[in-house]
């Protein structure tokens, strides 16, 4: 210990084992918690669990939105008991730091967050559910699929909207890997996101598409690139940063799902100003308490129908009335889309 340490604000880039990389305006210092950061984790992370988000078996769970001010009133109210530090430090946090000598640090103080990317995490239970922040304080989500190798499934990419919708990130949407034959099934999709008004991008890294255009939008912002394994999110860094040298990955023969290579989320520096993390590749995605009340405006297309359902608890699966399943027969809201909602409300892993 040094007499007077001087006190450093920096960000997480990355972290494992209780050992954490932060970036401060002297340099990367490598850190450990403070005593005291420890204990506070430990007595959060064994608290009393979170209840269940929803329960297909339960009509306690129904909706009670009667127009956008409900929702509204509800952030402005979460948003308002967001002041306190996170229970767990992730990447993109913002911190205060001890320095105890030309390489390493204390931190001391975990600074409140302006935003995160939350998902449950793979190792969650009935009993007992854990939050897995992907990103803290990012202004951007790039969703990566791919045409084929392994080819995309819009489902899960439903769920990854909503997440972003839910957290009020913008998403762009990654179709990388363009080069490949792909069915006429996929463009269809992709224009489908477009009309609701979502951002597309087609990229190769193979014949160079897309690149410069997303290379652009990361400029000055800082994003979270994230999306199934094997998509190609790492060799898509690589291209649009190519000092990085992102170790990349093949996908499996055997299954046709993506071998991991990244093993959880890290912070990067971009050229163009701002910063990109890879995160690992995601197989299964379920959301992080997400209100059942709120996830139908998490659904861009429902938004002009909510509020207009014969009774003010509908739930949107099989009420009497509901507007929004008669915008589904009406050819009004797509069929598939509608499909993802109801399996993300009833809990359903895909």
């Amino acid at each position: 210990m040094i007499n007077n340490p001087a006190q450093l604000t920096g960000m997480v880039l990355n972290g494992a084992h209780g050992i954490y990389d932060v970036h401060t305006d002297d340099g990367i210092l490598r850190c450990t918690l403070r005593g005291k950061l420890k204990k506070a984790f430990a007595q959060a992370n064994t608290a009393k669990p979170v209840g269940k988000i929803r329960q297909s078996q339960q009509r306690n769970n129904k909706y009670d939105i009667q127009n956008q001010a409900a929702r509204v009133e509800r952030i402005e109210k979460r948003d308002s008991t967001e002041n306190a530090a996170p229970t767990r430090l992730s990447v993109g946090d913002y911190v205060i730091i001890r320095r105890l000598d030309e390489t390493t640090g204390l931190i001391e103080e975990i600074l409140p967050r302006k935003s995160e990317l939350s998902r449950m995490d793979a190792g969650s239970t009935s009993k007992k559910l854990v939050q897995q922040t992907l990103l803290a304080n990012l202004n951007q989500v790039v969703v990566v699929f791919s045409t084929a190798q392994p080819e995309p499934h819009f489902g899960l990419l439903d769920r990854y909207l909503t997440i972003c919708e839910s957290a009020q990130l913008p998403p762009v949407i990654c179709i990388n890997k363009a080069d490949l034959p792909h069915s006429s099934y996929i463009e269809e999709e992709t224009k489908l996101y477009i009309t609701l008004g979502y951002q597309v991008i087609f990229t190769s890294t193979q014949v160079e598409r897309g690149i410069d255009q997303l290379r652009d939008l990361l400029k000055d912002h800082t994003t979270l690139f994230t999306g199934p394994s094997g998509v190609g999110k790492s060799s898509l860094v690589n291209a649009i940063e190519p000092g990085m040298a992102i170790r990349t990955g093949l996908v499996s023969d055997a299954t046709g799902k993506g071998k991991h290579t990244t093993t959880g989320s890290q912070l990067y520096p971009l050229s163009v100003g701002g910063w990109l993390a890879d995160s690992a590749g995601i197989r299964a995605l379920a959301a992080w308490n997400i209100p059942p009340e709120e996830l139908a405006w998490c659904f861009v297309e429902f938004r002009p129908y909510i509020g207009e359902c014969l009774y003010g608890d509908c739930a949107h699966l099989d009420e009497e009335g509901c507007a929004i399943r008669q915008a589904v027969n009406d050819e009004l809201i797509y069929e598939r889309r509608y499909r993802s909602y109801v399996r993300i409300y009833t809990g359903e892993e895909r």
